[in-house]
């Protein structure tokens, strides 16, 4: 399932447009599991549930340190997000900054 996401984006990162160069030309980027699909979320392995990132970013969404707006992911043709996927990881996964 990653891989055919990966490659309607061309590994490139939904978020900021970047990937990495590797030694033989290809690129990389990570598919990122919006509801992480194991204990305690269980989220489903679908591409409704998949965005593709740098590695900086699977980060910052793997710690709560984002928020995703649909409206700002860079979209490709025959990849749609879910916005159950979206709602869930900005209401249980994202931890907003607490200001001084």
């Amino acid at each position: 399932m990653t891989r055919k996401v990966k490659a309607l984006h061309r590994s490139k990162c939904q978020i900021c447009d970047s990937s990495i160069l590797m030694p033989d030309g290809t690129s990389y980027a990570e598919a990122h599991h919006i509801i992480p699909i194991g204990s305690p979320h269980y989220g489903p392995d679908v591409a409704e549930n998949i965005v593709i990132v740098c590695p900086n970013h699977h980060a910052q969404l793997d710690f709560g340190c984002v928020e995703i707006n649909v409206e700002e992911l860079i979209g490709a043709a025959g990849h749609t997000i879910s916005s159950k996927s979206i709602a869930y990881h900005n209401e249980k996964i994202f931890v907003p900054k607490s200001t001084p």
